[in-house]
């Protein structure tokens, strides 16, 4: 009988040791399992909070489709060659204006450049995304056309701007590839050039309290970096030739720039 009774409280003794060791384990995978996830969220958090690098992008297009001068078709791709007065802007007679280039209209003030390269281009010609981005705003402009910019995410410090355009085709949000078409050229100035517009490129740089503007040409994808250098120095030449004055009196420094010290404005 007392064998028995040893027995029973062995038995009773077995189950409360089990009986704790399944609970101390229950507690045990319930602390490990809280210090996993709370490791886990650690590393998500670092991976979130870790910063996204602001870098330029790299042009891939212009703006528009340029090419060498054709006297048949009297195009430089859609650059059209006419004999229309194209002063702008207090630039002479130009088709093309470059990035720096001295304002005519100040002539001994160095600080007016011409802060976006400017182009003179058919009505409704098709404008093209610069560059593979995200669109982060399409402005309504003081002359009833639109500016699209486009970054490589929101809150970037380069913007990289086209401006002058009607009919635009992307909102704020849309991805975009560089050398999309995203909108047409405005009627800006064709009160002075009948049957054109004026379509304007630039990057612009807000890291300072004072945005600037940058040399575009200087950040050509090197893919397209020769060919679109070469096809700008051939359409400074042949507009020179076919106008018959010379009309681009700075040199390059880059093609497309003639310096590549930022713009203030």
């Amino acid at each position: 009988m007392n064998r028995r009774g040893g027995s029973g409280f062995a038995h009773l003794e077995l189950i409360i040791i089990l009986l704790v060791a399944g609970v101390v384990g229950a507690v045990g995978f319930s602390v490990y399992h809280k210090n996993q996830t709370k490791s886990r969220g650690m590393q998500n958090a670092a991976v979130a909070a870790k910063p996204v690098v602001d870098k330029p992008l790299v042009l891939e297009s212009v703006g528009f489709n340029l090419d060498y001068y054709d006297s048949v078709t009297n195009h430089a791709g859609d650059m059209e060659f006419t004999n229309v007065d194209h002063t702008l802007s207090g630039h002479i007679h130009q088709i093309w204006q470059d990035f720096g280039q001295q304002d005519y209209r100040y002539p001994n003030d160095p600080t007016k450049k011409n802060p976006q390269p400017t182009y003179v281009l058919p009505l409704h010609t098709k404008v093209h995304a610069l560059v593979t981005g995200e669109v982060v705003d399409v402005k309504k402009l003081y002359s009833n056309d639109y500016t699209i910019w486009v970054s490589r995410f929101p809150n970037s410090h380069y913007v990289y701007e086209t401006e002058h355009v009607d009919n635009p085709i992307v909102k704020k949000g849309d991805k975009v590839t560089g050398g999309q078409v995203i909108a047409e050229v405005s009627d800006k100035d064709s009160d002075i050039t009948p049957g054109f517009g004026l379509l304007e490129i630039g990057i612009l740089y807000t890291a300072h309290n004072s945005p600037q503007h940058l040399c575009p040409f200087q950040y050509l994808d090197p893919a397209i970096k020769n060919d679109i250098d070469a096809k700008i120095t051939a359409l400074h030449s042949s507009w020179e030739a076919y106008y018959g004055q010379k009309v681009y009196l700075e040199s390059f420094v880059t093609p497309g720039c003639v310096s590549e010290d930022p713009v203030n404005g």
